[in-house]
């Protein structure tokens, strides 16, 4: 399936070419779009989605509901401002920054040349208000049981935590539908 990916982005005529990932965690995100970058034909970068998780208090992320955890874990007015409007645009520079995640603040800027293709991956990329913004929609799905493997094994985060975010995933999944509005979906095992 990288391939039909890879055949849908070199055929598109729109430059630069947006396109977004999406997909719960651990689902196979980062990689499927540093294969795409290795095999598209002009140049491209990536653009993490955890680039825009948003600065906030422990105890207030705690509290936060599945709804409100998609709402609020991510900035996407800021990863919309920043990032998908100037790649709309065709702006000459593509200038967004970064969430410090070693200092729960926000953090360095990129200051890029625009590319001819910019790829956006994270959960949450195809949320409605996004959508619309994004030429190439790929949502990665993987089994529930491969993607807590994959989570456990990078060592970040207690299954706790892992449980509270994949609540917020579901939730998202389940009322705003990414899979619906994906031009391809990708099997991430």
């Amino acid at each position: 399936m990288i391939s039909e990916a890879v055949a849908l982005a070199n055929a598109a005529s729109r430059s630069p070419l947006l396109i977004g990932i999406d997909g719960c965690s651990g689902a196979g995100k980062s990689f499927l779009a540093r294969q795409l970058c290795e095999q598209l034909a002009k140049p491209a970068m990536i653009v993490q989605g955890d680039d825009f998780y948003r600065p906030l208090p422990d105890a207030e992320r705690l509290a936060l509901s599945a709804s409100a955890g998609y709402e609020r874990y991510f900035d996407w007015e800021r990863l919309r401002d920043q990032v998908l409007i100037p790649v709309r645009e065709a702006r000459p520079h593509l200038r967004y920054q970064r969430y410090d995640w070693d200092g729960d603040r926000m953090g360095a800027w990129v200051d890029v040349a625009m590319p001819p293709i910019v790829l956006v991956e994270g959960v949450y990329t195809l949320r409605p208000p996004l959508r619309r913004l994004i030429d190439l929609a790929i949502v990665v799905e993987t089994s529930d049981e491969v993607r807590l493997a994959r989570q456990l094994s990078r060592g970040e985060n207690t299954i706790e935590w892992i449980r509270r975010w994949a609540a917020a995933e579901q939730y998202y999944f389940d009322h705003h539908s990414p899979v619906a509005a994906a031009d391809l979906v990708i099997k991430g095992e």
